[in-house]
């Protein structure tokens, strides 16, 4: 049995090169939580195949080199303890051989920050190659991104409704059918991903040379984002303009812990979509703070930002800074819909998933639905039919077990595992300080929530979420909370961008905020100066 092998069967790393860094910055926000077993081994070769097919269709990975390594140190992610790692010094290897971008732009894009030690080492070796290549792949994506999110919102639609009769050789083609389209979208926004990323570079080099690095986060503001329509589209289901089950057909593959195929989404239990509706409906339609008033602001702040820009530049210069300026909207937009559009196959895959179970439990194999997400993917596929209670068991409580644990954000080797909820470092007193990234601009007082599951919190109006970080089913709170802090990320993660399509301030990549601000603190969030001060 290969390591990559182990991994798959144990959903941890407990020998592993101690020269190797790893960090949760990024994947944790894609794949947040602990996985379970067939969560890990449906996306495991695809995420991995997809990331190199990605670098392979730019030039900057041969062929040869698109395949699943047998060791986690050679791959570009793996796990510990059940939770997802990104293999830091292998995207840095690929940063290293790809004009326009470095080891210290990926550490800054992974981290919010970049670690002292950090030596660019870029070489030129593949740059012909990449001279051939990566032009053609860039230029054809933004419109193939856009058809393949369409196609997938037309084919999760027409497959939801019949699943609950599908048998199992039904059961086994539809569940193929989903991986594979997981790993073709996840490769089209890995590309979006880093395209993004440079685009937003060049955009923050830009500034720096004018001396106007402040307007970096509303130039990447007004992009129009996914979530910005799942925002508008809450407030339209709380206002009688559309219902429960529109809302449910366009976003219902949002929910809690949507990035794993366990999580259950909004179509399957909109509890906490109804709960926020009051909060929704208290928002009349011509209040600056409805959804589409604060796109349309925020639009209108990206113009104001691009004008002082173009007003700093020589005459022959404004162009590119617009076309600039335009492209990394357009991309940060696409790399929402990235996300977003891998998780319509997981909702299929979940639903598909829980229709096996189903016949599982009718067949005496297991004793609950979910009992399933604790089988491996080729056990599901392969048709069990021997009792596997004991096995569900044993891995059931290992889940369970390691809930109660978290990763530090990066590290060499093996990890040591923190007590979720709990810190080494001291709480913040009166007028103590953390820093950021100012995501986005703004300073707001308010009342700390500390956050660790969207749908068990309640915000009332003004309070500032702090959280780890967030996906895509946080967005209900974003339209109540007067600001968000997160312990990870980058300015083009989920929470800040979604903080900047609505205009609230943001200070992300922390490290820690969300354990040293405590619940009910009275904190002052600066997210122009990326930094957070207790009040009271």
């Amino acid at each position: 049995m290969s390591s990559r092998e182990i991994v798959e069967e144990t959903l941890d790393n407990t020998v592993i090169d101690p020269a190797v860094t790893w960090t949760t910055g990024n994947v944790a926000e894609a794949f947040p939580g602990v996985f379970t077993t067939l969560g890990f081994t449906f996306v495991n070769a695809a995420v991995e195949t997809a990331t190199r097919t990605t670098f392979k269709n730019l030039g900057v990975l041969t062929a040869k080199q698109v395949c699943v390594p047998d060791q986690p140190e050679d791959m570009f992610w793996t796990l510990f303890a059940g939770r997802a790692a990104a293999n830091i010094d292998k995207f840095r290897e690929i940063a290293n051989i790809t004009p326009g971008t470095s080891a210290t732009a990926v550490e800054q894009q992974l981290f919010g920050y970049v670690r002292p030690e950090t030596v660019d080492a870029n070489s030129a070796r593949r740059y012909p190659v990449i001279a051939v290549k990566a032009p053609g792949a860039v230029l054809r994506l933004p419109g193939r991104h856009d058809a393949e999110f369409a196609e997938l919102r037309r084919w999760r639609l027409a497959h939801l409704d019949g699943i609950d009769a599908l048998d199992h050789a039904g059961c086994v083609a539809l569940l193929a059918d989903a991986r594979a389209r997981f790993q073709r979208m996840l490769t089209k926004h890995m590309l979006v991903a880093f395209v993004s990323s440079g685009l937003a570079d060049r955009v923050t080099d830009m500034l720096a040379d004018l001396d106007l690095a402040h307007l970096g986060p509303a130039l990447l503001s007004g992009v129009g984002s996914d979530e910005s329509e799942v925002a508008n589209d809450l407030w339209a289901l709380a206002h009688e303009q559309i219902t429960l089950r529109e809302f449910t057909d366009r976003h219902g593959y949002h929910g809690t812990n949507e990035g794993q195929l366990h999580g259950v989404t909004w179509r399957e239990d909109p509890t906490p979509v109804l709960d926020r509706l009051a909060d929704y409906r208290a928002v009349p339609a011509d209040s600056p703070r409805a959804p589409r008033a604060r796109s349309r602001e925020q639009i209108e702040t990206r113009q104001r930002a691009l004008a002082e820009v173009r007003a700093a530049l020589p005459w022959g210069r404004r162009g590119t800074a617009a076309w600039t300026v335009r492209m990394a909207g357009r991309w940060i937009a696409l790399r929402e819909q990235g996300k977003a559009g891998y998780l319509l196959t997981f909702d299929i895959a979940r639903a598909v998933t829980r229709r096996q179970g189903a016949l599982l439990v009718s067949a005496g194999v297991i004793d609950r639905v979910d009992d399933i997400f604790h089988l491996s993917y080729d056990e599901v596929c392969g048709g069990v039919t021997d009792d596997r209670r004991a096995v569900v068991a044993e891995r059931r409580a290992q889940y369970d077990e390691r809930c109660a644990y978290r990763l530090p954000q990066s590290w060499a080797g093996v990890p040591a595992l923190v007590k979720t909820g709990e810190s080494e470092l001291p709480a913040l007193e009166v007028a103590g300080v953390i820093t950021g990234v100012a995501a986005s601009g703004g300073v707001v007082e308010g009342r700390a929530r500390v956050v660790r599951d969207p749908a068990t919190t309640e915000l009332d109006d003004g309070d500032i979420l702090v959280c780890e970080t967030t996906d895509p089913s946080w967005v209900s709170l974003f339209l109540v909370a007067a600001g968000v802090v997160t312990d990870y990320g980058g300015m083009l993660s989920h929470g800040p961008i979604v903080a900047r399509e609505l205009g609230i301030p943001c200070v992300c990549g922390t490290e820690d905020g969300s354990y040293r601000i405590r619940d009910g603190q009275f904190i002052r969030l600066d997210g122009d100066q990326g930094t957070v001060t207790v009040l009271g």
